[in-house]
Formats: C-alpha cells, sequence, structure tokens
C-alpha cells in the first residue's frame, strides 16, 4: 500500500526503470497499468511502490509461462 512518504518517480525515470520510451509510460498509465499522480496543469509522477508492483507483476507473469 502506498504510503504518504513514498518516493515520486517522473515519466523518464519509469522509462529508465524498464528501458522503455515514455510514450509506453504514458500508455500503461492510460491502461491502468500504472496509477499516476497529478498535479496541476501537466505535471505527473507516480509512485515508486506502483512502480516496484509493477515490476513485480512483470516478472510474475513472465514466470507463469
Amino acid at each position: 500500500m502506498p504510503t504518504i512518504t513514498d518516493e515520486l518517480l517522473t515519466r523518464k525515470d519509469v522509462s529508465r526503470i524498464f528501458k522503455v520510451s515514455i510514450p509506453s509510460v504514458i500508455r500503461w498509465e492510460a491502461a491502468g497499468r500504472l496509477p499516476a499522480v497529478r498535479f496541476g496543469a501537466g505535471t505527473v509522477r507516480y509512485q515508486r511502490s506502483a512502480v516496484e508492483d509493477l515490476i513485480a507483476n512483470s516478472l510474475s507473469r513472465t514466470e507463469s509461462k
């Protein structure tokens, strides 16, 4: 469960972690795979715990194949 002290990451941070393009991160957000935290006009961040959950879910799908 995310906490108030959870580190916030930019789209660029997330794209570097997964080694994907920023549009891929935006698609994950649009698809509901990665929840976003929005601040004002155009500022989007992602909680590190949500990114770690996405990694864990991706790994579990890979391992179950």
